[in-house]
């Protein structure tokens, strides 16, 4: 009686790896993509915070915050608009201007290096659409 063993040869080992290879080249990009699209809305939620917090400051105060100048502290933005944005924040540093009673900018620049590092998602008192440098589609 003869038994027979079962094994893979080298070239269906190579064949199998050159596959994986392949579908990992594919699939790599569009994970990263939907990682930053994932971290965009996340910064578009923080804005849209922002803009709420704005017009009910503006509707007590008669004026957007803070009026003539700038702020970048996320502490202070959440302790005078009444926020709880993530002062932890890891992908976004947000500023706020208001260069006069009636006008308000908010921005969220993407921190780190990388392809995404330094662009922009703005918004201001018109709302929506979100202007800056974002490359990707945003929500």
């Amino acid at each position: 009686m003869v038994i027979f063993q079962k094994a893979y040869t080298l070239i269906e080992v190579i064949v199998v790896i050159i596959i994986i290879g392949i579908l990992a080249t594919i699939a790599m990009p569009r994970f990263f993509r939907a990682v930053e699209a994932t971290r965009a809305k996340e910064a578009v939620a923080a804005l849209q915070q922002i803009r709420s917090g704005e017009r009910i400051y503006r509707m007590e105060e008669n004026t957007y915050w803070p009026a003539g100048s700038s702020e970048t502290d996320v502490a202070i933005i959440n302790a005078t608009l009444n926020l709880f944005l993530d002062t932890r924040e890891v992908n976004w540093d947000y500023y706020m201007t208001a260069p006069d009673a009636d006008n308000f900018t908010a921005t969220a620049q993407r921190q780190g290096g990388g392809m995404y590092g330094g662009t922009t998602i703005t918004l201001d008192e018109a709302g929506p659409p979100f202007g800056g440098t974002w490359p990707l589609p945003l929500p």
